[in-house]
Order: C-alpha cells, then sequence, then structure tokens
C-alpha cells in the first residue's frame, strides 16, 4: 500500500501534468491532445474532459511508458498521445461484428467448404475491448458437452478478468445463446495489449499482417485497429475484409496474414481464329454401340456444304488495368488483332468476321489458309491406310480400290487403276481405267449417272444412265437404266443377269458351254423394283382391309341384334374401325395410282428395248423384252432380238447409229424388216 508521501507526490504530479496540458492544449487542435500521467486510464480521462469527448471515442498513442523509478524519488509518469478515434464508414458495421462475434460464426457455419460437426463440445470465447469485456458461450453439437461456470473461469482467468458481472455470466452459461454479452468495463493494460505488424511487398501489390496474442488483461484487436494500421501505411485499395474478420474470429497468432492485395493488370487476350472444321486431320478411331472399332473409318475427308461456316474470327481483348495498394494504376496491354484470309472456294460473310464456304467438297487448311475443292485426289491407293473415302464431290484415285473398302461421293469418281472387293457410290459418273474384279462381292453404282470401265467380273453394278465396258461382262449383275454395251474386239458378255431401260448392245453374248446367261431390255430396273414393292404393299393392305371388314360386320350385327346393350365404347370401336376401313381404302387407291404411273412408264422403256449380237449368241442364253422371252437352243450370228406381237424375233444385226434408241418404233414402222425367225 502506498505510504501518505507517495500519494502526495502523485497529487502533485497530476497537478503539475495538468498544468502542462493545458498550456499545450493552446498551441494544439482540439481533436488531439499530448497528456502526461501516471497511468494510461488517468490520462484518457483527463484526455476527455479537456477534448470534451466521450473516452470511448478516443484512440491512443503511447509516447514515453512510465513506471521505472528516477534517482529513487519517484516513477516516470506516462506521455501519452491521445486523438479522435478516426469513424470509417465503410467499416462500420465490422466494429458492430466485433461486438458481435456470433454473425461471423454464423457466416463461417453457412460456408460451402465449412466442415459439419456431428459432435462437438460446447465453447466460450473472451474478448477485451475498449467497450467493455465479452464472453461468447457457443452451445454444443450433437452429443458434445455444454460450458461448465468452472470452465467460464478458468477462461476469464487466464484473459487476466478478475472483476465482472457474475450473475450475467451465469445467466448466459445456462443460456448458451451463442451472442456476445459484456460482463465488466474495460481496464487499459497497454503493455499487455495485442500488437500488430503490416509489412508492405515491394511491388505495393501486397500487404501482410502479424499479430501478438494479448496478455492477460490486453486488449484485443479489432477491425477498426487493423484498418487504422493499413491506412497508416498508405494502403487504400484491396482491402481483404473477410480474411481479417476470420483472423480475429479465429485468433490466428504469430502468423503472417495477408490483409490487402492489389488488383494485377491483366493483359488482353490476341485475337484468334476459331476454326469449325478439322484443321489437324489426326485419325481417332471410335467404338459403336457394341464396343467394335471399324479401323476403317478413318475419316481423312472434312466434307462442307455450300454456306456452310468454315471458321470465326474471336476479337481480341482490351487489358484491364490494375490497382496497387497504394490506389495507384497499373497499366495493362491490349491484345493483338488477327484477320482471316479466304482460300480458294470460301468467301468472307458480309462484316468480315466469318469464314464460309462458296461450295460443297473438300476443305484443306495450308498455310495457315483454309480453301474448298470439289475435286479429292488419292495418291495411290484406296485402303487401309487411307480408310473408307466419303466425299461432297468428286473423288480422283490414281491406284485401285483394295477390298472390303467403302468409297461415296457426291460428285463423280475416276479410278485409274481397277476397283476390287469394294463398295463404289457415286451421284455421278464412274469410270474405271482398268476394271472391276469383285469376286462376287463388289458393288458399284451411280445413283444418277453412268459406269465406264474396261471389264467387269463377278460384281454387281447399277447406274441410273448406262454401263459401258470396253472388254469383258462376266458373271456379274447390271441394272442399268439406260443401255449396256460390251463392243470391245473381243468383248464377251457371258454369265449372270443384265437388266437394262434401253438396248443391250455386245460382240459374243454366252460362251459355248452354254454358261447360264441373262438378258432383260427395255425394263427400267428402278422401276421393276419398285412395282414389286407397290405389289408387296397392295398385299398386306387388302389383308387390312379384309380384316377390318370382319371387324365391322361383327360389330354392325351386335348392334342390329341388341341395340340396347351396344355401349359407348363399342360406338366409338364402330366409328373408329370404320375411319380405319377407308383410310386403307385411300392408300390402296394411292398404290394402284402410283403403280398405273410405273406401268406406263415401263410400256415407253419397253418400245425402246432390243438386244444386238455383233458376232454370235450362244445356247444357254435367256433374253426377255417386254415380257417376251426367248431361250437360245442353237447358235446365232450377227443377229438383232427384237419383241413383237408378244414373241421375240430374230432379225439381221443393226450396227449403232442415231436411231439406236428408236429402234423397236422404227421397227414397227417397216425398216428392218428382214426376219430370220
Amino acid at each position: 500500500m502506498a505510504s501518505a508521501a507517495d500519494q502526495l507526490r502523485q497529487i502533485i504530479l497530476a497537478l503539475d501534468n495538468e498544468e502542462e496540458l493545458l498550456h499545450e492544449a493552446k498551441h494544439r487542435p482540439p481533436n488531439e491532445v499530448i497528456v502526461v500521467a501516471d497511468s494510461v486510464k488517468q490520462a484518457l480521462r483527463l484526455a476527455a474532459v479537456e477534448m470534451q469527448k466521450d473516452p470511448l471515442q478516443l484512440d491512443y498513442k503511447i509516447l514515453n511508458r512510465g513506471g521505472s523509478q528516477l534517482f529513487g524519488l519517484r516513477k516516470l509518469p506516462y506521455r501519452v498521445h491521445v486523438f479522435k478515434a478516426k469513424e470509417d464508414t465503410r467499416f462500420s458495421d465490422l466494429e458492430d461484428m466485433n461486438v458481435s462475434l456470433t454473425g461471423a460464426m454464423a457466416q463461417a457455419a453457412m460456408a460451402d467448404d465449412a466442415p459439419i460437426a456431428i459432435n462437438a463440445d460446447g465453447k466460450i470465447l473472451v474478448r477485451i475491448y475498449r467497450t467493455g469485456v465479452y464472453v461468447t458461450v457457443r452451445p454444443p453439437v450433437g452429443d458434445g458437452q455444454a460450458v461448465t461456470m468452472p470452465q467460464a473461469l478458468e477462461k476469464l482467468r487466464l484473459a487476466g478478468v478478475t472483476a465482472y458481472d457474475k450473475g450475467r455470466l451465469e445467466s448466459e452459461i445456462r443460456a448458451k445463446s451463442g451472442k456476445q454479452l459484456k460482463i465488466a468495463e474495460w481496464t487499459p493494460k497497454p503493455d499487455a495489449d495485442s500488437q500488430l505488424q503490416v509489412e508492405i511487398s515491394a511491388d505495393h501489390m501486397r500487404a501482410t499482417l502479424q499479430m501478438t496474442r494479448p496478455r492477460p488483461g490486453g486488449r484485443h484487436l479489432q477491425v477498426a485497429d487493423i484498418m487504422q494500421a493499413l491506412k497508416a501505411n498508405g494502403v487504400q485499395f484491396g482491402f481483404r475484409e473477410s480474411v481479417i474478420e476470420k483472423a480475429l474470429e479465429e485468433e490466428v497468432y504469430s502468423t503472417p496474414i495477408i490483409v490487402a492485395e492489389g488488383k494485377a493488370a491483366v493483359n488482353g487476350r490476341d485475337g484468334y481464329v476459331d476454326y469449325k472444321v478439322r484443321i489437324d486431320k489426326k485419325v481417332e478411331f471410335k467404338e459403336d454401340e457394341t464396343g467394335r472399332v471399324d479401323f476403317m473409318d478413318r475419316d481423312l475427308v472434312e466434307n462442307v456444304v455450300q454456306g456452310q461456316v468454315l471458321a470465326e474470327l474471336v476479337p481480341a481483348q482490351r487489358g484491364q488495368e490494375g490497382r496497387d495498394l497504394f490506389n495507384k494504376i497499373t497499366p495493362a496491354k491490349n491484345g493483338n488483332p488477327v484477320t482471316i484470309r479466304p482460300g480458294p472456294g470460301t468467301m468472307l460473310s458480309d462484316d468480315g468476321k466469318r469464314l464460309l464456304a462458296e461450295k460443297n467438297g473438300q476443305v484443306l487448311y495450308r498455310g495457315g489458309i483454309l480453301s474448298v475443292h470439289d475435286m479429292f485426289t488419292i495418291n495411290g491407293d484406296v485402303g487401309i491406310t487411307t480408310g473408307n473415302i466419303t466425299f461432297l464431290g468428286s473423288i480422283m484415285v490414281t491406284g485401285s480400290i483394295e477390298d472390303n473398302m467403302h468409297v461415296k461421293a457426291a460428285g463423280g469418281i475416276e479410278v485409274a487403276g481397277t476397283i476390287q472387293k469394294a463398295y463404289v457410290e457415286a451421284e455421278g459418273d464412274i469410270i474405271v481405267r482398268q476394271g472391276i474384279i469383285g469376286r462376287d462381292n463388289a458393288q458399284v453404282e451411280s445413283t444418277a449417272g453412268n459406269v465406264y470401265g474396261k471389264f467387269l467380273q463377278s460384281a454387281t453394278c447399277m447406274a441410273e444412265g448406262d454401263v459401258v465396258m470396253g472388254e469383258n461382262i462376266m458373271h456379274s449383275k447390271v441394272y442399268a437404266g439406260g443401255n449396256v454395251v460390251c463392243n470391245g474386239k473381243r468383248a464377251q458378255l457371258v454369265g449372270g443377269e443384265i437388266i437394262c431401260g434401253g438396248v443391250v448392245r455386245v460382240k459374243s453374248l454366252g460362251a459355248m458351254a452354254a454358261t447360264p446367261t441373262k438378258v432383260i431390255a427395255g425394263v427400267n430396273p428402278r422401276a421393276m423394283q419398285q412395282m414389286k414393292q407397290i405389289a408387296q404393299i397392295e398385299k398386306q393392305l387388302k389383308e387390312k382391309i379384309e380384316q377390318a371388314e370382319i371387324n365391322l360386320k361383327t360389330l354392325q350385327q351386335q348392334r342390329a341384334a341388341a341395340p340396347e346393350a351396344f355401349s359407348e365404347a363399342k360406338e366409338e370401336q364402330l366409328v373408329k374401325t370404320l375411319a380405319f376401313k377407308e383410310k386403307l381404302e385411300e392408300r390402296l387407291r394411292e398404290a394402284f395410282s402410283e403403280a398405273a404411273n410405273i406401268s406406263e412408264f415401263m410400256k415407253d422403256s419397253n418400245a425402246l428395248g432390243a438386244v444386238h449380237v455383233e458376232k454370235t449368241v450362244f445356247p444357254g442364253v435367256t433374253i426377255e423384252i417386254n415380257g417376251a422371252s426367248f431361250s437360245v437352243q442353237d447358235e446365232y450370228n450377227n443377229v438383232t432380238f427384237v419383241e413383237e406381237a408378244g414373241r421375240i424375233n430374230i432379225v439381221a444385226y443393226v450396227p449403232p447409229g442415231e436411231d439406236d434408241k428408236h429402234f423397236q418404233k422404227n421397227r414397227r414402222k417397216g425398216r428392218y424388216s428382214d426376219v430370220i425367225r
């Protein structure tokens, strides 16, 4: 306990300090003073009187710390700079957050990545602020244990709090509200307060904070303290409020924390061309639904159609300026622009941002330029190295088409070598410089053109127009909408089946061994196939109509026999059956009409049918023209077969000429009347 002399010295010292304070106040702004006192608390009280402010509105900085003996006479006084606490409206709500920590805890609990505790003990937090001493009692989770009074007392003891409202504390421990509750006033102990240190990076883009744990009785830092420290170091931009709040909440001490970050400048992305077609031509094998991989499906050709978007220009982006912590702008570079260069077969859109295909064909990428070509050239063979080919233009093969390959083109196909056991289809003409060696499994089809080749062997050949072979047609199936011609020096048509809508013109027909060979002239094979399909449809429709009539008759008899027992459901069924029958009959009439049209077309084709054999026709050949049939039993030389009055007549060979397409019509007008048979 201090002696009376010590108390007298303190009073005299306080009076001296007050006179010094009054003297200095005349030369200082009214919102800050320098106070000399025995304690920080006394200094704040004197400053509050002088500045006419509430002590809670003041902040301070200790200039000289007191406490040590001066020559054994008295303690050194405190010299304290007291000033009005700065207000920052941007963070006004953060002070409330520090007074009510439960808000921050609720946010942390609601965070998406916050772990959910199944069982957790309750917890008590003690915070010492300028506004007072606060406790927060958090309830337990699941089977966790609640906070007890002894635990709370121990927590207060460790925090250096000795005087508090015990009744309020006990009430809150029972309530476990999780809210902050004030239980005592603040007693300044500056030596025990939590301290902070701020460091600014060399590039002024990052501010790091490190805090010390308060000693017993010392004040905890608040958001406003950290904000003030940052601003004192010149920070004006990039405050990380949530990080500051979390660090204070979780008491992160003696650990560097990034509490402010500048915004880095972002250079603009360069413009680029977004290609809508493949330019790398990488082969990727794909599995089908059954897990099977077709290694022939290499998809090497990039087909495009007229008007298709090949590429699109993505403009360069502007750079985004940055800011450092001192709110100084850091510049950014804009991206470099690019342009699209159109190649052959392409064109730019009106706005210059899209590259379009001018025509159907294959798109190629060379030297940064896209081009579209309606001719696709394959140097060498079409085989396992190329895979199957599908192209929306014409195809030129400098080699051959090997076994099991598929080649399809929207234009024509020209093959310098041979077509082997493959599937080849084109909309235009198919030209095979050597020949077709099918081994009974090849199919060559021109859906709107002709097929030309050197020879055709053991294959199926179809054409909307003519099929013309320079040498032999052997053991093959040929279906042509036009003529079938085989007229080389040693040309021979042997075996198989020939159906054409025009004439057949060959050097020799059949073989000495009487090889079965069937030739049908003047019948369009597509029309014949359509007639077969229509006949099948007619049969099915008639069967359904017959069944509908039976159902109708049954329902009508039931209604006539017992009208009162004929329900609405059966009446509705009767109406639907009648409507269904009428619809079937309409479909049948349409089928009859379509069959009549095709039949008329076939009659015109039959009028053109003829078989011309310049040299020999051998036994074993069957010839059909306009429904009339003739089986060759003897050899005939230099003859033409025509249909007349329902039978096949054999006349002298008619060489090719301008009137060849109308041979039958001319025949019936009296020309070519020398009948051999």
